[in-house]
């Protein structure tokens, strides 16, 4: 027989150090959460990239 993981609810936050990490993350501003991906190694560019992946940035329109 396969044991096969239980799947974990939606939004369901089950850890203490969670809920603080979560508490913190709201809290941070647009200038905060910049600072903190260069911190993990992002440049400007990936972050860019990644807020529009996020949707927390409407897409750069591009030059022709």
């Amino acid at each position: 027989m396969v044991r096969r993981a239980r799947p974990t609810p939606d939004g369901k936050i089950e850890k203490a150090e969670d809920k603080a990490w979560q508490e913190w993350f709201k809290k941070l501003d647009a200038k905060g959460h910049e600072e903190y991906l260069s911190k993990l190694g992002l440049d400007k560019e990936e972050i860019g990239e990644w807020e529009e992946a996020e949707r927390f940035k409407k897409p750069a329109k591009k030059k022709e």
